[in-house]
Formats: C-alpha cells, structure tokens, sequence
C-alpha cells in the first residue's frame, strides 16, 4: 500500500507538470510554427501533433519509470527518490525541446535557402 501511495503522489506532481510545460510549449511555439508554415491549418495540426507527441512520450516515460519503483524505506529516500525522477523528466523535456527546436530552424534554413535559389 505504501508504494501505491507514492506512485500516486509521484503522477499527481509530475504529469500537472509536463501538462503546464506542454501546454505553454503548445501556446508560445504556434508563432514560431506560423512563420515557418503560410497555411495556417497546416501550422495549427503540426502543433497539435506535436503536443500528442510530447505527451504521449513523457507520461509514457513517467509510467515506464515506475518499473525502477521508488524507494520508501524512510521519508528522506522518497523524497530523493521523487526528486530523481522528476529531474529525469525534465532532463527529457528540455532534450526533447531542443530537438525539436533544432530540427525546426534546419528546416526553416531549408525553405529559405531553397527560396533563394
């Protein structure tokens, strides 16, 4: 009953998180997405597919994470425990982010450069 218990508290303070930073990524990043793509329904479902995306991969890497389990022995090693998955977590999110970033200006340099010529 224990580990049930921390997993849920584990859920209940990292998936909100990765709800508000990809929601706020979602938000923000459709400007960006708007000055690479002219048709503004294409901007939008490419924004949209991102976000799925990045949901889909950092809840499942939270839920995958639990196969290490926690440590509950003592409420300091909870308290660690929680803390190192949760940098994890958001290790991943910012790595994720800055690939997409990447991939997004090679790809814009693309359309300039094929414009160009």
């Amino acid at each position: 009953m224990n580990n049930l218990i921390s997993y849920l508290i584990y859920f209940l303070i990292t998936v909100p998180m990765i709800v508000y930073v990809g929601w706020k990524c979602f938000t923000v990043g459709k400007i960006y997405l708007m000055d690479l793509f002219t048709d503004i329904h294409i901007c939008h479902s490419i924004n949209r597919i991102l976000l799925i995306g990045y949901y889909l991969m950092n809840i499942g890497y939270v839920t995958f994470s639990l196969s290490e389990g926690l440590k509950t022995e003592t409420s300091e090693l909870f308290i660690v425990s929680i803390f190192t998955k949760l940098a994890k977590t958001l290790l991943l999110i910012a790595i994720m982010h800055y690939i997409n970033i990447f991939l997004l200006a090679n790809f814009r340099k693309q359309i300039i450069l094929t414009f160009k010529s």
